[in-house]
């Protein structure tokens, strides 16, 4: 799962490079802003998919393979309906969201330009992605790895050519984008339907009650998960007067992040089907020992993590051409960050618990918690008694509050619903 995440991470990490490599600190901006926007709609659509991959693990924990199959059908319908509406919604906002994220001149110009290409190609990457999930659910990892890897090969050779030899900046990202897009929601449907046989014919009879059963889920999950770009575009919006250079540091801490943190952003996609089978089972004693030995792995390789960012502060600003301010804020994150990060990776297990466990609305309630009040006031302080790195600095010790808040009471819903099998 992790090094599934990670291929789609290095695509975002790889694009930076090469951007860097053009030496621009407004096309950095630029491609900070345009990220943040779409992250938009990568939340809705990561809301969707472990919302089906829910759904079916559990009826195939209960042995009903039929109901999985329908399952994994109406959730390829509904993922693709809603982003369709989802990116002709920020299409139509476009102008207007990307000046209040603080892109102005060329930055403005380079992020529109990015953002035509890539939000209309957000259809093919809502199809990668449930495959990728509906596969995990069914116990096809290695398929779902296959997908995502060749996603990040295709960017890999597309990337290099459209940016830096063609020179066509972000556009040339935008059209890799599409490409690498393309590829693997192909691929990923055609793992779905012919290796995993996970798709059936859908009456409109059935659509309803199953997109009924996906909502349940689905739909606390996307509104908690909306709340990370919303908490994302008012970082923006604080650093945005530190300067063009201040906002490509951001961009270029958000890859830092994902690459790094690969495995923490892995754990609810990896854990959920685990746990949601094994309750399917009555096998709390199985899903007792996940959680902690998920909780173990996140302490140990969050403590590697941090120690590596220390280490190699120096060699990833050279690498990313971060400067002036840029330089002042990456340097702080790679001293800091790791180690608090780590802390916010209790979020995430809490997260899976939730969901796993029939709770979808305190998703909701803490994703919203660390978007307002896990980020609103820190970030305010923050940029007023330590400027630009106060800002990023500030969103972090916010974020984990909350994920300690997350954290504990998971760890109660647990006791509540295993008994003495909870962990302690």
């Amino acid at each position: 799962s992790a090094t599934s995440l990670l291929s789609i991470f290095l695509i975002e990490v790889l694009t930076v490079v090469y951007i860097a490599m053009l030496r621009d600190d407004s096309l950095l901006a630029a491609f900070a802003v345009a990220k943040t926007l779409m992250f938009f709609l990568i939340s809705m659509i990561l809301g969707i998919a472990v919302a089906v991959s829910t759904a079916v693990s559990r009826s195939l924990g209960s042995a009903a393979p039929d109901q999985a199959r329908r399952l994994a059908s109406s959730g390829l319908l509904l993922g693709i309906f809603a982003t369709v509406c989802g990116a002709a919604l920020e299409l139509v906002v476009l102008d207007p969201a990307i000046r209040m994220l603080g892109g102005e001149g060329n930055s403005f110009t380079a992020a529109r330009e990015y953002l035509w290409l890539t939000l209309p190609a957000s259809v093919l990457v809502a199809v990668e992605l449930l495959c990728v999930q509906i596969l995990r659910s069914a116990g096809f990892g290695k398929q779902a790895m296959w997908i995502l890897l060749t996603s990040t090969a295709a960017v890999a050779i597309a990337d290099p050519l459209l940016i830096v030899v063609f020179d066509l900046g972000l556009v040339g990202a935008g059209i890799a984008y599409l490409i690498s897009s393309l590829v693997s929601a192909c691929l990923g449907f055609y793992y779905v339907h012919r290796v995993a046989r996970l798709t059936s014919g859908v009456s409109l009879t059935h659509l309803s009650g199953d997109i009924s059963t996906i909502s349940r889920t689905a739909v606390p999950a996307v509104i908690g998960n909306l709340a990370t770009p919303v908490g994302m575009a008012y970082v923006m919006a604080a650093m945005a007067p530190f300067g063009s250079q201040a906002l490509a540091a951001i961009g270029v801490i958000d890859r830092v992040i994902q690459v790094a943190f690969c495995v923490v952003f892995a754990l609810p996609g990896a854990l959920i089907p685990i746990l949601g089978q094994n309750l399917g089972a009555m096998n709390t004693t199985r899903v007792s020992h996940a959680v902690k030995a998920t909780y173990g792995l996140l302490i140990c390789y969050g403590a590697a993590t941090s120690l590596l960012l220390i280490l190699l502060a120096e060699p990833l600003a050279r690498l990313f051409h971060v400067s002036g301010e840029g330089l002042i804020v990456f340097s702080a994150f790679c001293r800091w960050g790791g180690f608090l990060w780590t802390l916010i990776g209790l979020q995430f297990i809490a997260t899976s618990i939730f969901l796993s466990m029939g709770r979808p609305m305190y998703v909701t309630l803490f994703g919203w918690l660390r978007a307002s009040l896990g980020t609103v006031p820190f970030v305010w302080y923050g940029a007023q008694a330590f400027g630009s790195v106060g800002v990023m600095l500030g969103q972090l010790l916010g974020n984990t509050v909350v994920a300690f808040c997350a954290c504990w009471l998971a760890h109660l819903l647990m006791k509540k619903i295993l008994g003495n099998e909870a962990i302690h």
